[in-house]
């Protein structure tokens, strides 16, 4: 029997560095997964970030093209409204 306790005995030290071993393991576990999903969300954010960029860029230009629109019917109402009175001037004559 005395055999058995100082085994005992010997063995404690070694499954008490098992248990450190496996804490720090699981500790070190913990913190890659959540390394992993900050990284993963931080790269989700940048390309809905860039998305944003793309989508105000797109609405700027569309902004443009309908100033751009605005302003040539603008331009074909007085083309028509000239012609008109030119016509009615002819009529008249």
């Amino acid at each position: 029997m005395a055999k058995r306790g100082s085994e005992n005995e010997s063995k404690k030290p070694f499954s008490t560095i098992a248990i450190f071993v496996g804490w720090g393991l699981t500790i070190l576990a913990v913190i890659w997964q959540v390394a992993m999903k900050d990284a993963g969300y931080s790269h989700r954010l940048d390309q809905v970030e860039e998305e944003i960029v793309e989508v105000s860029v797109r609405l700027n230009d569309t902004e443009q093209f309908r100033v751009l629109i605005v302003e040539q019917l603008a331009e074909i109402k007085t083309d028509l409204s000239w012609i008109k009175q030119r016509l009615d001037e002819l009529n008249t004559r």
